[in-house]
This record gives structure tokens, C-alpha cells and sequence, in this order.
């Protein structure tokens, strides 16, 4: 690629282009990369480009995107530092044609305060009545743009906190990530996500609506912190309630075990009291009965003794 560009040949009709002839025009003049890079950072007409300060200033930010990152491999070098220097011929071109499309609107200008403007109100009425019955597209707001979005998050939370190994899974905005949607000059919807990683996530569309994809993807790469610390949190909760609930079992059963201990001691001397006493009164009416037994008995042997006379 030249490092000089010359745009004298630009027609004024240039100026109009937008859609697909703008990318064509893009792929022409600068070449394919750098369209992709216009319509991946949603410029897509020449006027969107006049006014965009510097559509390269997207590599200075830390975004997660496959697309840019193949893009940074073809528009830039990278150096041994690992930081990236944009290709001077790439920054350049971006300049030339600015400077180019600048000048022509200049001379368009030009020629429009040259030109006297005759009103005839009945060109009006000599309209083409399709302009006014024309059907205005249905585009959302930006409220119901951000209710979309947050809603697709919740349930994409719910439907994914089992692959997470995660009982409870809910990513809080302005907590967990921020999300930012604007519209641009052409009323297009532009949407990113930022991850509370300090990771910048640039959103598709699909028919005007916003596609939250490249949000789920980065949460399941090991780029993402926060995602690494909402589960390494779970787990040390988890940890924590399962000794918890073993230094419980461990207390009750020791519990249980005094309680039998205290109850035993209660019962048992009673009754082995009762027992004795019960022995001992049974031994002592034994003995008693018996000692009676022996006197009379002795007592019939002997006999009352006689005294002699002399």
C-alpha cells in the first residue's frame, strides 16, 4: 500500500455514498481492511466519516473482539513490547481522503451560495406523493434498546449458572458491567459492554436489534477476571457452609451422646439401690428367722436343770 494518497479525481457526487457503495468506494480507494475497520466501528456513510475524529483511535482501547483483533494483525505492527504501531501508510490514507472529501465539501458549498433559490409553491404539490406515504422503519428506543438487552442477560444467567457450577448466578448492571447504547447521526443503534474487568465489548445487531453474543463469549474466556472471581467466591462460600454443616453433625452427636450418658446416671444407681435394699432386707429377715431357730431348738435340748438335795 502507498504511503501518499491523491483524491483531485473525487467527483461532488461522492459525498452522497453510503451503505454498500460507501464500503465499495472504501475497498477501492484505501482497500479491503480498512472498510471492515469503518464498518465494524459503524461508519458507514461519508458524512459519518467527515465526522469521526479518527476511526484508528479503536486500537488504543483493550476491546475483546475476534474481528478487531484480526484487523490490528493487518493494519498494524506489533512490537517487541507487545504494544501496537498503526501502519503509517494505513494512517495516511485515512488522512488523504479526509482532506480530499473536506475540500469537496467545501466546493459544494461553494456552489450552493451561488446558486439563487426561486420558491414556487406549486412544486410542492407537484411532489411525488410516495415521499410522505413512505413507511418509517420500526426502530426502537433507547430505553426499550437497554430493557432488551438486560432481559437477554437474565435469562442467559439463568439458563448457564449449572455449565458455571454456580447455584446462584445474576449479573447486576452498573455492578457487573455498564451498558452503553447511542444512536449515531444516522440514527443506527451502537451498543458495547463494559465488563467490570475494565474489558470493553463492542455488540452486534441482527435487524436493528442489539445481539448480546459478544458479551456471553468474553464471559466464557479466560480473559475475563470478574467471571474467575464470581466463582472462586462461590467456592469458598461453598467450602465454608459444608464445614459449617460438619462441625454441626459433630456438635448434635455429641449432644446425643451426653444425653444418653446423663440420662444412664439418673436411672441406673436408683435402681441398683432398690435392688440392694431389697437383698439386704430379705438377708436380714434370714438371718433373724434363723438365729430364732437355733435359741429354740437349744432350748429344747437343755431343758430346765434340777437341783439335788442333800
Amino acid at each position: 500500500m502507498s504511503t501518499s494518497y491523491t483524491f483531485d479525481y473525487l467527483p461532488i457526487e461522492v459525498l452522497q455514498l453510503r451503505g454498500y457503495d460507501f464500503f465499495q468506494f472504501i475497498k477501492s480507494t484505501l482497500g479491503e481492511p480498512e472498510a471492515h475497520l469503518l464498518n465494524k466501528v459503524a461508519v458507514k456513510s461519508i458524512s459519518a466519516l467527515l465526522i469521526t475524529e479518527d476511526p484508528l483511535d479503536i486500537f488504543n482501547y483493550d476491546v475483546e473482539d475476534d474481528e478487531l483483533e484480526n484487523l490490528k494483525s493487518q493494519l498494524c505492527f506489533k512490537l517487541k513490547n507487545q504494544k501496537l504501531l498503526i501502519k503509517p501508510g494505513v494512517i495516511s490514507g485515512f488522512r488523504s481522503l479526509k482532506d480530499a472529501l473536506k475540500k469537496r465539501v467545501n466546493e459544494a458549498l461553494t456552489r450552493t451560495k451561488k446558486k439563487s433559490f426561486n420558491f414556487n409553491p406549486s412544486s410542492i404539490s407537484s411532489l411525488p406523493t410516495t415521499i410522505a406515504t413512505r413507511p418509517l422503519p420500526n426502530r426502537l428506543s433507547l430505553s426499550e434498546h437497554k430493557e432488551y438487552v438486560l432481559k437477554f442477560i437474565n435469562k442467559w444467567c439463568l439458563e448457564n449458572k449449572e455449565n458455571f457450577e454456580l447455584e446462584n448466578f445474576d449479573l447486576e448492571e452498573n455492578v457487573d458491567f455498564i451498558v452503553n447504547i447511542e444512536l449515531d447521526e444516522n440514527s443506527d443503534v451502537r451498543a458495547s459492554i463494559k465488563c467490570k474487568c475494565n474489558k470493553l465489548i463492542l455488540l452486534g445487531k441482527n435487524d436493528n436489534k442489539i445481539q448480546v453474543s459478544n458479551y456471553y463469549k468474553h464471559l466464557q474466556s479466560i480473559a475475563c477476571d470478574h467471571m474467575q472471581q464470581i466463582k472462586n467466591a462461590a467456592r469458598n462460600l461453598k467450602s465454608i457452609q459444608q464445614q459449617q454443616s460438619s462441625i454441626a453433625g459433630i456438635l448434635t452427636a455429641a449432644a446425643q451422646s451426653q444425653t444418653s450418658l446423663i440420662q444412664f446416671s439418673a436411672v441406673s444407681p436408683i435402681a441398683t439401690q432398690e435392688t440392694f435394699d431389697s437383698n439386704t432386707s430379705t438377708l436380714s429377715n434370714q438371718v433373724t428367722s434363723n438365729g430364732k431357730r437355733r435359741l429354740t431348738s437349744q432350748s429344747k435340748q437343755h431343758g430346765p436343770s434340777k437341783r439335788s438335795r442333800i
